[in-house]
């Protein structure tokens, strides 16, 4: 009954997403305060989905987080869905002390980066001025939960079209500490729903390269028939499902952090992603690689989230 349950949980978000958050959206690199952004953000508010990552929603539907996770990059979702609903929400529903730092999320969408204390390169997803700015550092001891101002941003040039990416400048105007303990846990769940989101991506991206090599022809046949495209395209079909077992099993043990589990996963998740996103390019051939087609948002997104999922891995090692 509880799968069924988280089934049906999984496919209202992926129907949400997919009803309100067309690829055009990404092309256009909408921000937060766009109208048709806010107006999909108020529905994931009013209908509970940012309260996924809190101690209740978990118990109850903590495995739906991974299809929830895929669905959002199926949709190229350019919202800080993750970040606001798996991290911030997760860390103020522990910290209540929390609240003069993280604003309401409801309003704000909060785009986080997390680094080490001292860390100099500060690039940040941008959202518009609506959307709150949060740094999460690790220090000698614990970490640190600070917020910035949206006017001091820096807009830089990024891997990543369909998300706009700035660079934090300034001091915090609000910041507060936290200990390991209560930090990781909710770092490797919001670890755990990016990699599903990375495999969402993936996943879409080898669907299209899947549906032209049955449609396109060469030599009178489909050039899905020939061997050397679709053991190719099986492999990396593999390869994407392999990495949904190492979700589960990080999703699995979100009671205690497990850096190790996490590293493996991410790895996992980012090298089968990376794979299946190129040979999508690839089978698709020329028209792959033009701006025209939707194959480049996939691998421009894929390969953005692996370096973030890599990055989180990293910093919870250390």
């Amino acid at each position: 009954m509880h799968s069924e349950i988280r089934t049906l949980l999984s496919s209202t978000f992926g129907r949400l997403l997919e009803q309100q958050h067309p690829a055009a959206y990404a092309r256009r690199a909408l921000p937060a305060d766009d109208g048709a952004q806010r107006a999909l953000w108020k529905e994931l508010a009013e209908g509970g989905w940012l309260e996924a990552g809190s101690e209740a929603f978990q118990a109850e539907y903590g495995p739906g987080t991974q299809l929830m996770g895929e669905w959002a990059g199926r949709a190229l979702l350019t919202l800080p869905y993750g970040a606001s609903a798996f991290l911030a929400s997760a860390l103020l529903e522990q910290t209540p002390a929390l609240s003069e730092v993280v604003l309401d999320l409801a309003a704000h969408p909060a785009s986080i980066r997390c680094d080490r204390a001292g860390d100099e390169q500060g690039w940040i997803d941008a959202y518009g001025p609506t959307a709150q700015y949060l740094r999460l550092s690790r220090q000698d001891e614990g970490w640190r939960l600070a917020r910035y101002d949206p006017a001091m941003l820096e807009s830089v040039q990024g891997l990543d079209p369909t998300v706009a990416l700035a660079r934090l400048r300034g001091s915090a105007v609000a910041q507060a500490a936290l200990p390991s303990a209560q930090a990781l846990p909710a770092l490797q769940n919001h670890l755990a729903f990016l990699l599903a989101q990375l495999v969402g991506t993936a996943s879409a991206s080898l669907d299209l390269a899947i549906a032209y090599a049955k449609e396109r022809e060469q030599f009178g046949r489909p050039i899905g028939q020939f061997q050397a495209i679709k053991h190719a395209l099986v492999d990396a079909w593999t390869g994407l499902d392999n990495s949904r077992y190492a979700v589960e099993a990080l999703l699995a043990a979100r009671d205690s952090a497990d850096p190790e589990l996490a590293a493996l996963s991410a790895r996992l998740a980012a090298s089968a992603s990376r794979r299946a996103v190129k040979l999508s390019i690839q089978v698709h051939g020329g028209i792959g690689f033009s701006w025209e087609h939707d194959a480049q948002l996939y691998l421009k997104r894929a390969y953005r989230l692996a370096v973030e999922v890599e990055r989180l891995a990293a910093l919870m090692r250390d």
